[in-house]
Order: structure tokens, then C-alpha cells, then sequence
């Protein structure tokens, strides 16, 4: 087994700012989480507060922490800005076992001019933290919008980072949400793009940023990637939404709402599932009307329900 093979395969993104679902169900610490400093764009008091030492403490866990660069929420505030350096003082201290290096993501929107300054700023990002950070710690990003600005960024990234444990690739949840609709289209660009990174990388395993929906994790393995990430568990809990493995999201009871159609409430096949669920909620409350009881009374049973689920679709889909 490789260094990369014995990366989590699914990390489950954790704000700092919110109520943390291990304080109800401590079986989920032992799993992987991921942090971002977009958190700190939004209170940057909390750079010194948790980000620095805490981190670890105040996510409550005892399985293996990754911190983001919060490059994504950086190009979403227009007035918010962290410079590398200032990164890379954070990073050496943080105590997160994974570092994402600092990205400034380019879209096919950005005339050419833009896109080759963000690719620019994105690798003296990286040359910056490659020179404080230890590379076993530190994955970098590698971002298109083209297969060919992907397929250089890789070389230019692995020419700075020789063999890092773990490579991100950056900008494609856009592609992934038309994987219902575009499917043999966005499993090609995604097969392209990992193999991109992989003729750069040969020894690192290659993680897609942003992936962890049940439908998208499974176009991700596929393609060739080691990892993901998701937020998408939380959200779908605070939505009233469950995750049933290699399915979409569930509403677990009726409501009104304004668009009756956006999500399917639980069907009897949907009901097998859930029986067979080995999540802490579920195995608490025991047979499937007690499940669907408790998971329709809160967002805590919802998401920590979401979050195993995820975390045993994406280990299952690793292992075949």
C-alpha cells in the first residue's frame, strides 16, 4: 500500500462558526474533517482565536484534519485578501495534518489576460508555502478552466512540489452539476483532468475539490480520483434533507414548499435503505419508523446521518 492509498478517501468540510455535530455523536470524530480559513475572512479574529494552535480542539476530533486556504470565499468577497506568507505562518502552526495551498481560481469567464494572472498568482502561491511548508503536508491546486491550462498548471505545480502526498483539483463543481443531465460529457472531463494531474504526479493521489454528493462521489472514484470533499451533508441536513448511498438527497417527510417537485420525500425502497443504515442515529433509535421520527426532528441526527453515509459510500467505492 502506498503513502497515497492510506489517504481518507472523503473529508468532511467543518466550519469553525457553526455547532459542531461530534458534540452530539462523538463517533463521528475519529472521521476525516476539513476546515477552511474562509472562516477567518468572515471573523478574523479567529486566525489567532483557533487557526493558529486550536484548531484541532475546536473541531473536537481524533481523525486527521485538513485546513483549506479559503481561496474559494477570498474570490467571492471583493474586499478580503491573505497573502501566502501570512498562509504559511498559519500553516506551520495550525496542527492540521493536511495544508491546501492558496489558489486564485480562474473561469472561463476571465478574458485570457486574467486567467494567465490568476494561474500566475496561484503557483507564486505555491512557490512561497513550498519554501516554509513541508511537502508531505502541503497539496497543491491545480485549476483549468481548459484541459490544456490544466494540464500546465500540473507540470508548472510539480516542477515547485516534486511529490506531494495529495494534489488538489480546483473549479469543477461547476461540470459536476450537470452530471445528471450531461453524464458520459462530465465523466470525460473528469477522466482528463485526474490523468492530467496524474502524468504530473505520478506518486500522489489526486483529490477533486468540492465532490462529496452521493452522485458525484461516484463519477469522481471513477474517474480516478483519491479523494473529496463535502459540505454537502451539512447543508442537506439544514435543508430537511437525508443522503441514501448511490442515491440523490431525500426529503424525510412531507412539506410544503415552493418547489414541491426539487427533492422526492422517502419511498418504500428508500425505507429498505434507511432500515440497513449503520449510522449513530439510526442505530439509536432502532427500527425504520423511529429513524424516520428522529431524523425528521432535527438537523443533528440529519446531518451526522449524512455524514456516515457519505464516509461509507466513498470508502465502499475506494475499495472496488
Amino acid at each position: 500500500m502506498t503513502t497515497a492509498d492510506r489517504l481518507p478517501p472523503l473529508w468532511l468540510g467543518q466550519s469553525v462558526r457553526t455547532t459542531l455535530v461530534v458534540d452530539r455523536y462523538p463517533a463521528l470524530a475519529a472521521l476525516p474533517f476539513m476546515a477552511s480559513l474562509g472562516d477567518a475572512i468572515h471573523r478574523p479574529r479567529l486566525i489567532d482565536a483557533v487557526f493558529r494552535e486550536k484548531l484541532r480542539a475546536r473541531l473536537k476530533v481524533t481523525g486527521p484534519i485538513m485546513l483549506d486556504s479559503g481561496g474559494f470565499t477570498l474570490m467571492m468577497q471583493a474586499n478580503a485578501s491573505l497573502h501566502a506568507a501570512n498562509l504559511a505562518a498559519i500553516y506551520q502552526t495550525c496542527g492540521a495534518d493536511l495544508v491546501v495551498a492558496l489558489d486564485e481560481p480562474a473561469t472561463g469567464n476571465d478574458p485570457i489576460d486574467e486567467q494567465r494572472r490568476k494561474h500566475k498568482v496561484t503557483l507564486d502561491n505555491l512557490i512561497i508555502l513550498a519554501d516554509a511548508i513541508d511537502h508531505g503536508r502541503l497539496v497543491p491546486v491545480i485549476h483549468g478552466p481548459e484541459f490544456s491550462d490544466i494540464e500546465r498548471n500540473a507540470e508548472a505545480s510539480a516542477k515547485i512540489v516534486t511529490a506531494p502526498r495529495l494534489v488538489a483539483l480546483g473549479g469543477l463543481v461547476p461540470t459536476l452539476r450537470h452530471s445528471a443531465y450531461r453524464p458520459e460529457q462530465v465523466f470525460r472531463k473528469l477522466v482528463s483532468a485526474v490523468s492530467a494531474v496524474k502524468a504530473a504526479f505520478p506518486t500522489s493521489a489526486v483529490h477533486i475539490l468540492g465532490a462529496g454528493a452521493p452522485r458525484t462521489l461516484t463519477y469522481a472514484f471513477r474517474a480516478g480520483a483519491s479523494s473529496v470533499d463535502s459540505i454537502g451533508w451539512r447543508r442537506a441536513a439544514g435543508f430537511g434533507t437525508i443522503f441514501l448511498a448511490d442515491s440523490a438527497e431525500r426529503f424525510v417527510e412531507d412539506r410544503d414548499r415552493a418547489r414541491p417537485r426539487s427533492r422526492l420525500t422517502l419511498t418504500k425502497d428508500d425505507h429498505d435503505l434507511l432500515a440497513q443504515c449503520t449510522c449513530p442515529p439510526c442505530r439509536e433509535a432502532g427500527e425504520v419508523d423511529a429513524r424516520i421520527t428522529v431524523l425528521a426532528s432535527h438537523y443533528m441526527p440529519r446531518a451526522a446521518h449524512n455524514a456516515w453515509t457519505l464516509h461509507t459510500q466513498a470508502t465502499r467505492l475506494c475499495d472496488e
